[in-house]
């Protein structure tokens, strides 16, 4: 009935497709040069020492205000034509 056969080219490519960004992660973890110092690990802003924390309280209804402004914004982008 079936001939599964024919589709031996498609499993092909899907296994090959999907080894090859695998072996891509991988091989890049392992070369990939791991130094993590103070330098590294600091906050950077413009070449300027940081003053205080990186870390800031930051309250969530700026962040669903913008959110909502840029859905509506796309929105009427695409219906004004």
């Amino acid at each position: 009935m079936f001939l599964l056969h024919e589709y031996d080219i498609f499993w092909t490519f899907l296994i090959i497709a999907s080894l090859i960004p695998i072996l891509a992660f991988l091989i890049s973890g392992l070369l990939a040069p791991v130094s993590e110092g103070p330098e590294k690990l600091s906050s950077y802003e413009s070449g300027i020492e940081p003053m205080g924390g990186a870390w800031v309280q930051f309250r969530i209804c700026c962040y669903m205000f913008a959110l909502v402004f840029v859905v509506f914004d796309v929105e009427t982008v695409f219906l004004y034509p």
